[in-house]
């Protein structure tokens, strides 16, 4: 599964906060975020090296919307194979919704839950296969999962919910994540929690052979970041190590350190 933790706060100095988890099989390759693609050249995420989306797009340019945006995926509920036998992919979406282009039909994809936020905003599309929600979320804090939004059918939900309320807003001003972030980057360790507790906000499962197709495989959580949007900046930190994190900030770049000559 993958997790979004959102707060929305319009208003203030940072209206909207985002700490995303995503899992997927590590064996599954995939570019650090940067610049990726030449037909959205203003988006910044990591991109999946299979399809050549992206789960997570930031754009740090406010362009027509007003404002940076960010966006990301989750995957929603597995669906059988269309009658051509293959999907679009759902990486495709976070590019998508940030640049305004989302498809007028949803047919064919599988499953998802589509996030869209900005520093006034957050939206969310929820795919199932034979419908499609739109949420326009309220202020306040909210979680994402692969059940929905605010899903208590997920433990998760129930108990990072008021471990996310608890959380101060960061001053974002450091140079580190660590300081810039505070308490957000200790939640994103999961509080403890064993890999495989079913309240988990980072997992890990190696596949047996019970499934042959699956045997040897591992399924787990394989990068994190913590976004920050507002009407005239954004701020986004990155790890590729969740288990070991080694936190890297993306947007703003990080200035070089002066030289300073005798």
């Amino acid at each position: 599964m993958c997790t979004v933790l959102l707060r929305l706060a319009p208003g203030s100095a940072w209206p909207l906060l985002v700490a995303a988890v995503r899992d997927e099989f590590l064996d599954r390759s995939w570019d650090p975020p940067a610049a990726h693609w030449p037909t959205h050249p203003s988006l910044v995420g990591g991109r999946d090296r299979t399809a050549g989306g992206t789960w997570l797009a930031v754009d740090p340019a406010p362009s027509g919307r007003g404002s940076p945006a960010v966006a990301a995926v989750l995957n929603g509920v597995r669906l059988p194979p269309p009658p051509s036998g293959t999907r679009p992919s759902r990486g495709s979406l976070p590019l998508a919704a940030v640049a305004g282009t989302l498809p007028p039909t949803f047919e064919g994809y599988d499953g998802f839950h589509l996030l869209l936020g900005t520093a006034s905003t957050v939206e969310v599309w929820s795919w199932d296969g034979v419908s499609v929600v739109h949420h326009r979320l309220a202020a306040g804090d909210h979680i994402i999962v692969n059940d929905g939004v605010g899903a208590v059918s997920d433990p998760l939900v129930p108990h990072f919910a008021p471990l996310l309320a608890a959380l101060p807003d960061p001053p974002l001003a450091a140079a580190t994540t660590e300081a810039a972030w505070g308490p957000w980057v200790d939640l994103l360790r999961g509080d403890g929690l064993a890999l495989d507790d079913p309240r988990a906000l980072l997992i890990r499962h190696e596949f047996d052979g019970t499934q042959p197709d699956l045997a040897g495989r591992v399924y787990g959580s394989g990068s994190l970041a913590l976004v920050g949007i507002a009407a005239d900046r954004v701020r986004y930190d990155f790890t590729a190590t969740p288990l070991t994190p080694h936190w890297a900030p993306v947007l703003p770049a990080p200035a070089p350190t002066p030289l300073h000559l005798c």
